[in-house]
């Protein structure tokens, strides 16, 4: 007896002249230039952002939330670990699998922020 499975994958990229913006299904969405405000949903990948004046939000969770530039903002459902570099840059968070409830925070620069919502 055998069996056949079948894997779905979303996977995009959109380039614009604000720059690049890439999701890789459930595993990694990529978020690269200026003025962005896209949504996504991620279960458990990582979540990159770099440039400047980015809105992402994204249903769901992340182990990991990275972002570079200056005023980026992350609305996220979930998150464990957020590591932000640059100036003026907020990770908004709903909950985290942390014990302390609150996600792992590296921050680098002046005006970044990890805010509960």
């Amino acid at each position: 007896m055998t069996g056949t499975g079948v894997a779905f994958a979303q996977s995009s990229k959109v380039e614009s002249i604000k720059g690049v913006a890439q999701s890789d299904g459930n595993k990694k969405v990529e978020v690269e230039g200026v003025g962005h405000k896209l949504n996504y949903t991620l279960n458990g990948g990582t979540v990159e952002v770099s440039g400047g004046d980015n809105t992402v939000t994204v249903k769901g969770s992340a182990k990991k939330v990275s972002v570079s530039g200056t005023g980026n903002k992350v609305y996220i459902d979930r998150v464990d670990k957020v590591a932000i570099e640059g100036g003026g840059n907020t990770v908004y968070y709903r909950t985290s699998g942390t014990k302390s409830g609150k996600p792992d925070a590296s921050l680098t620069g002046v005006g970044n922020k990890v805010v509960k919502q």
